[in-house]
């Protein structure tokens, strides 16, 4: 089983630097763009499911390459979803300090520990995006090639807990526009190629 990831394309929250997971923010022209660049990266790729998160900006990403394999499933799943950012959503991080500093501190210095009110803690973020990947897994045929198209914060908690558990979080990159594959062998999964 190959397992294609791909995260959202820009969003006009990317470009300023805004804080979101939970808001509903469409791809911006530039987003647009990359989704398509992702669609054409994928074309010959016999894909067999089409998974997303049950946000817009995953919904209008995928669009491009469903289009291109109109007869392949696509399912939603909301544990796939951004990590909740509460009432810091929307709001850049000067803009968080200056209403929020306490917490704002408090965050920085220990973002995966601290959990700010109103923001959705990293244990159950976690426990949410494992929840997701083992339905995605659960569903899955030997020789499905399936692609899930996520959020950053979701795809590098899907790296850790499929294939790398000690790399830092903050270090795993996937870039709009391009796609990462995990190939099954055995019991193990493998990053075979990242950001293609």
């Amino acid at each position: 089983m190959k397992l294609f990831v791909a995260r959202h394309g820009e969003t006009a929250y990317n470009r300023q630097k805004k804080f979101y997971g939970s808001d509903d923010v469409p791809l911006d022209s530039q987003g647009e763009k990359q989704a398509q660049m992702l669609a054409r990266k994928l074309t010959d790729v016999p894909l067999t499911q089409l998974v997303r998160s049950q946000m817009r900006r995953t919904e209008q990403t995928l669009r491009p390459v469903a289009i291109q394999h109109p007869a392949v499933p696509v399912t939603v799943y909301s544990e796939l979803n951004e990590k909740g950012f509460g009432n810091w959503e929307g709001l850049d991080a000067d803009e968080i300090q200056a209403k929020d500093p306490l917490n704002w501190q408090k965050w920085l210095n220990e973002p995966l520990t601290f959990t700010p009110p109103t923001v959705e803690s990293f244990a159950v973020f976690k426990r949410r995006v494992a929840a997701g990947m083992a339905r995605v897994l659960a569903n899955a045929q030997p020789n499905d090639q399936i692609l899930l198209v996520a959020h950053l914060g979701t795809l590098r908690v899907m790296h850790q807990l499929l294939c790398s558990p000690k790399t830092n979080f903050w270090d795993i990159h996937f870039d709009a526009g391009t796609y990462s594959y995990y190939e099954v062998i055995g019991k193990s999964i493998v990053l075979k190629k990242l950001n293609v």
